[in-house]
């Protein structure tokens, strides 16, 4: 069922994925899997079956109390027992759902007893009144994911960012560290090799010469991904991408503001000094989810950047919420638009700046009138200053006597506008359109009348800007 020989070109995930599904014919699903399931996994989120294998799973019954009570801090009676009330509150998830754990960090890269579940029928959460999508075991510190990655996937990752995969001896000696003690026996084969077992209901297999997070380790200059939930990171990753999962959007940081926050502890293993950190969070449409991720973002980022590496943000161009719905929409295309907008991340100024001005822009000047027009000059009025009764009707008629002169020579009032209009257009081609709607009124579009504008507001925009 599994393919680990490397491509000879990058193709969408699309296409790999649902050509691998239909070439191949399945007894059953793998870690036990139904068939909606895993059709969610392939087809819904372009994750590959090897990246499927080795770290989804269906579990259902009391079996699932056993994956989520793992906190001593949970009640339980004398007997060790979890208390009736804690049941009941969980109830709905012997129902069964999807099993979603990777390996840990420090513990030489082996699964790991955190996971997060996925109910096939959630709960309500009564102050949002949405169902509550994924559950992490109570009373434990939430944690982040670093998939268990096949040798399909690792090689188009090598080929990705142009690096060769080789089995060094210093791979060969790293090779016990993958030792897994399965049920108190000792875990070898019958010719004496280790095994290694990747999923709680898989069996021991031949352990690999080397994880490929340590293999990332290894190479600072490879950029990774953050992302927010087990599928977008695991879609990431069956298209070359490093990604790791993140299970909220604040969850990649600890502490408080400006007191102690700083980078969240799974993720120091691979914040080598200079490392590249790109966040990808959800396309949001609603202003107050919008802030909340842009704070989250904002935060991590700091922390990023406070251990010494270098954060970027990729943002998506919607209408696709999560990057999964993004690359199974795009299809074939997928892989290189998902390329272009990681290439084009912003640094964490760049975001901020460009944020900010989105969501605030210039609300403390209001237009006088808002414009549509194919050029700005068609709708370039600027009000004239007032002068005093006596001075200002004379003026008017000079100006006005000038102006009729004919053909022959050029009016007081042209030569104004001739003057005046390149420096107005130079100043406003520096300005946003929201503030270019504070400065124009067109009352008439005779160009005789074009003065100066009003000095305090254009010194005030331009301060501004």
């Amino acid at each position: 069922m599994l393919n680990d020989q490397c491509p000879q070109e990058e193709s969408g995930i699309g296409e790999q994925v649902l050509s691998e599904i239909s070439d191949t014919t399945f007894s059953e699903y793998p870690n036990n899997l139904t068939a909606a399931e895993y059709h969610e996994l392939t087809v819904g989120s372009a994750i590959h079956p090897s990246l499927i294998e080795r770290n989804f799973s269906h579990i259902e019954g009391e079996a699932v109390y056993d994956y989520l009570f793992i906190s001593t801090a949970i009640p339980r009676k004398n007997a060790g027992r979890v208390t009736d009330g804690f049941l009941r509150a969980y109830q709905y998830v012997t129902t069964g759902g999807i099993w979603i754990s990777g390996l840990d960090p420090f513990n030489n890269w082996r699964p790991m007893e955190w996971g997060r579940f996925k109910p096939t029928n959630p709960r309500i959460d009564l102050e949002k009144g949405k169902p509550v999508k994924y559950e992490s075991p109570p009373k434990t510190p939430n944690r982040v994911t670093y998939f268990d990655v096949s040798d399909y996937v690792w090689d188009l990752v090598a080929q990705r960012y142009n690096i060769k995969r080789y089995h060094s001896p210093l791979a060969l000696r790293l090779q016990d560290k993958y030792f897994i003690d399965a049920g108190g026996q000792k875990g070898r084969g019958a010719e004496g090799q280790f095994l290694y077992k990747s999923s709680p209901l898989l069996p021991l297999s031949p352990a690999p010469l080397l994880c490929f997070w340590e293999w990332v380790q290894q190479h600072p200059e490879i950029p990774i991904i953050l992302c927010e939930g087990e599928k977008k990171a695991a879609c990431l990753l069956s298209l070359g991408f490093v990604a790791i999962a993140l299970p909220g959007i604040w969850n990649g940081r600890v502490g408080r503001k400006d007191f102690d926050e700083r980078l969240h502890p799974d993720l120091l293993p691979l914040a080598q000094p200079g490392r590249k950190f790109q966040i990808l969070f959800d396309y949001e449409t609603k202003l107050k989810t919008r802030w909340s991720v842009f704070q989250a973002t904002m935060r991590t980022g700091i922390a990023i950047e406070a251990a010494g590496c270098v954060c970027e943000v990729a943002l998506l161009p919607g209408p696709e919420k999560g990057v999964d719905d993004f690359v199974v929409e795009r299809g074939e295309n997928a892989n290189t638009l998902l390329t272009a907008i990681a290439n084009d991340a912003l640094s964490l100024k760049d975001y901020q700046s460009s944020f900010l001005v989105k969501h605030r822009g210039l609300r403390k000047y209001k237009p006088q009138i808002i414009v549509d027009v194919q050029y700005l000059t068609q709708a370039l009025l600027v009000k004239e200053e007032e002068e005093s009764k006596g001075a200002g009707e004379q003026g008017s008629r000079g100006a006005e006597g000038q102006r009729g002169r004919g053909a022959e020579g050029q009016g007081v009032g042209e030569r104004t506008c001739c003057k005046i209009l390149p420096c107005l257009i130079n100043l406003y081609s520096r300005l946003p359109f929201t503030a270019l709607t504070a400065l124009t009124h067109p009352e008439s579009t005779d160009c005789s009348k074009l003065t100066i504008p009003n000095q305090n507001i254009l010194s005030s925009l331009v301060q501004d800007w």
